[in-house]
């Protein structure tokens, strides 16, 4: 809304142009620079938009880089323009929004203001009365984005209705009152000459006016204190001129002590004379010097500095100093290196991964000289490590494999590499030059069974002691172009032949091993048919007492395969248990047998239960439900487990135990005596039953050793009262000495080989 402007006679008009100049003559007199009030590099290089305005024709007088890159137009432009041509709203709102903040006594507006680009962006603008050398007044005002802040559309839309009532209100007024305009001209020249006697008494004032300038002082201190970073002002000679409350506390000092010290009564000598080098250089160069530093605070942390230090100009372009700024970048530096670690780190052991592994084969390859050197390429697995996360948590199985990585990084030498790719696999880079190759391939076999020697060692996490055994593959190769893929490649085949050797173990990788792996794969895939289409054979083995009579038996399976014919159990359950197709596997046999007890109340049944399957979540609850399914007696049901298995989880396989022991199902330890040393887990864990492994049997009664290991075992039994079982029987001489010291119950060729279930069970029929 646009009010009516009322015309004034010539000898008021002259009246109110005279007042106006003697204003001006006397504010020149006392007035301020603006480059004392605001330091020139700080209004140029500071991050938000800052305008100077002329304020009653509202011409741009100066303006910041930050106001350009806002606005869209250059600094120069901005400098030609009037705020009107920026400020969205009619100039009479303009006015009247100024005035309605006189009568509330802010000093900030809410406004529209249109960019270059002809977007509305809705602003914060704070204004403070600033004086410069020439006597003008000012308007330093600071320019906040708020656009799309709910608040903000919301003030607009409030400070809009606030102009147009006042304005309708103003206009009203102006009407109603027209015919006594002429005397209250009169009365607006005598306020002004009021006004500017007020102004005169203020200037002459040096209380005042000095006043004043601490107010402005204070100010810019907030302003600056509000900063996080820390800023000071130097002089050309190295005298700091001020500086805000961050910088003062770092140096230990109160912000009024700081002017007048150099950098030599602040810091160490050493530390000082490499400020001042980089001042001079500021000095001389007039230009921005940017360094980056790690710099001991006062509470003795270590934090990194982005440091800049830019010359410091006063209003007429003056070179007055130096202006410093340090920012605090210890965070995003710690992100970065966060960062790059992990994109070359196992963020669990430290060690290289998968990526810088590559780097450093191909570092170190391009070193070697074809036919004068070896390069090895091994991957280590660690043996049924997956058993350990089942039975421990993956938590204590983290532990281990960080213990591990230590020992095995410790064991590196120059131009060797240990990473971890994940899981509980290792990746190993050994390498050796010498012109006799055969000699040099002997060292690296040796390096490599010295690895995993090593690896054989137990772990102690606490009061706990872990033991663990690790598979290797490793390609060896004399051309060093080879590429990564095919290396790693190589190696994993061996590993998985050295993983068919039984584990704990290492092979090379030869040509043949391709083969096999692919039989493998082949052979992998028929097993999952033959799992669908029920080609699996339930198998019973014989037990017998000293009668000769056979009270049990155990089941075994067999697989028959339509075009392979009969497959023993040595070929596929490897491969089931690292597929975990033992699951269903092993369920498929206890099923099978708990239908035969039904009809055969004389005889107990023996079922092996794989590690894996034992430790299944739902293993007691799937005895349960084949119990209940198939109706047979729990009571003639044995489950052989390994004493391995019940050592790695030793709690949560008793509780297991003892819950299906309540049944009335009896525990066997099955080959007995070949995984751990120590006995004395037998007496706390709920076992009814220990097989003597074919191992120890096979040397009787020729063998001392075999016979003194028996023996004792039978003594151990004895004592916890467990039945004893001796497994592999095969002759009469093993027969008469396990009978000898006390072992009754056999199982072996001697009585009877594994043969079909219902095969056996229709002659025991007959019998």
């Amino acid at each position: 809304m646009a009010f009516k402007i009322f015309p004034l006679k010539r000898k008021t008009l002259i009246a109110l142009l005279g007042a106006t100049l003697l204003t001006l003559l006397l504010a020149q007199a006392a007035g301020q620079s603006l480059a004392s009030q605001l330091p020139a590099s700080f209004f140029e290089e500071y991050g938000t938009p800052m305008l100077v305005i002329e304020p009653k024709s509202g011409a741009i007088r100066q303006a910041n880089q930050a106001a350009a890159n806002f606005y869209g137009y250059s600094i120069k432009q901005l400098n030609k323009m009037n705020i009107q041509q920026i400020n969205a709203l009619d100039t009479e709102d303009v006015k009247l929004e100024r005035e309605l903040a006189e009568q509330e006594n802010r000093n900030y507006f809410i406004f529209p203001h249109r960019t270059a680009n002809g977007e509305i962006r809705t602003v914060e603008v704070y204004s403070w009365p600033l004086k410069t050398d020439k006597g003008e007044t000012l308007l330093f005002s600071v320019i906040l984005d708020i656009t799309g802040k709910k608040t903000a559309e919301a003030s607009v839309l409030e400070y809009k209705d606030r102009l147009e009532s006042l304005a309708e209100s103003r206009y009203q007024q102006l009407v109603s009152t027209q015919e006594r305009i002429n005397q209250i001209r009169w009365l607006t020249i005598l306020i002004q000459l009021v006004v500017i006697a007020f102004l005169v008494w203020n200037i002459l004032s040096r209380r005042k006016a000095e006043q004043k300038l601490r107010e402005k002082t204070t100010m810019l201190e907030g302003l600056l204190n509000s900063i996080p970073d820390m800023i000071f002002f130097k002089s050309k000679e190295g005298h700091y001129l001020g500086s805000n409350a961050q910088f003062a506390n770092f140096v230990n000092h109160s912000t009024s002590s700081i002017a007048g010290k150099t950098d030599f009564s602040l810091f160490p000598e050493a530390i000082a004379k490499k400020y001042r080098k980089i001042d001079q250089q500021v000095v001389t160069s007039r230009q921005v010097a940017h360094t980056e530093e790690w710099t001991r605070f006062p509470d003795g942390s270590e934090r990194l500095l982005d440091k800049l230090k830019a010359p410091l100009l006063d209003a007429n372009n003056e070179f007055l100093g130096v202006l410093g700024i340090s920012r605090d970048i210890t965070e995003r530096y710690q992100h970065e290196e966060r960062i790059k670690f992990l994109a070359y780190y196992d963020p669990l052991t430290s060690l290289p991964n998968r990526y810088l592994f590559q780097d450093k084969l191909t570092e170190v390859s391009n070193l070697l000289i074809p036919g004068e050197a070896l390069l090895v390429v091994a991957i280590i697995d660690l043996d049924h490590f997956k058993n350990i996360n089942d039975a421990l948590g993956h938590a204590k199985g983290d532990e281990l494999l960080v213990a591990l990585a230590l020992r095995l990084n410790h064991l590196l030498q120059d131009n060797e590499v240990l990473a971890r790719f994940g899981g509980d696999e290792f990746v190993l880079l050994l390498t050796e030059e010498g012109d006799d190759l055969k000699q040099v391939e002997q060292n690296l076999e040796q390096r490599l069974q010295f690895f995993q020697d090593t690896l054989a060692q137990p772990v102690r996490l606490g009061e706990s002691e872990y033991l663990l055994g690790s598979s290797l593959g490793a390609s060896f190769n004399t051309q060093f172009d080879r590429d990564f893929a095919d290396l790693l490649k190589e190696a994993d085949i061996a590993l998985y032949a050295a993983k068919e050797a039984g584990r704990g173990t290492w092979r090379r990788f030869k040509m043949s091993m391709q083969t096999q792996v692919e039989n493998r794969f082949e052979l992998e895939g028929e097993l999952r048919k033959g799992l669908e289409n029920q080609q699996l054979r339930l198998y019973l083995q014989p037990k017998t007492n000293r009668d000769g009579r056979i009270y049990g038996t155990e089941s075994l399976v067999r697989w028959e395969h339509p075009e392979k014919g009969l497959i023993p159990p040595d070929r596929f359950i490897p491969l089931a248990e690292d597929t975990g197709m033992i699951l269903p596997l092993g369920e498929w046999v206890l099923k099978e047998t708990l239908l035969l007890m039904k009809d055969y109340p004389q005889l107990t049944f023996a079922v092996n239960i794989s590690p894996r399957q034992f430790r299944n979540p739902d293993f007691v609850d799937r005895i349960h439900y084949l119990l209940n399914e198939t109706g047979a007696d729990p009571k003639r049901l044995t489950l052989e487990v390994t004493e391995g298995l019940l050592i790695t989880d030793f709690n949560q396989s008793s509780k297991r135990m003892l819950e299906l022991q309540k049944l009335g199902i009896s525990f066997s330890i099955d080959d007995f005596g070949t995984g751990y040393s120590s006995l004395s887990y037998l007496k706390k864990l709920p076992i009814n039953e220990l097989k003597i492994d074919r191992s120890f049997v096979d040397g009787l009664p020729d063998d001392s050793s075999d016979a003194l290991l028996v023996e004792t075992m039978m003594a151990v039994a004895k004592h916890l009262e467990l039945s004893v079982v001796a497994e592999g029987v095969e002759t009469k001489e093993q027969q008469a000495f396990l009978y000898s010291v006390g072992c009754n119950l056999h199982q072996g060729y001697f009585y009877g080989k594994p043969e079909p279930a219902e095969q056996l069970l229709a002659r025991l029929k007959n019998v």
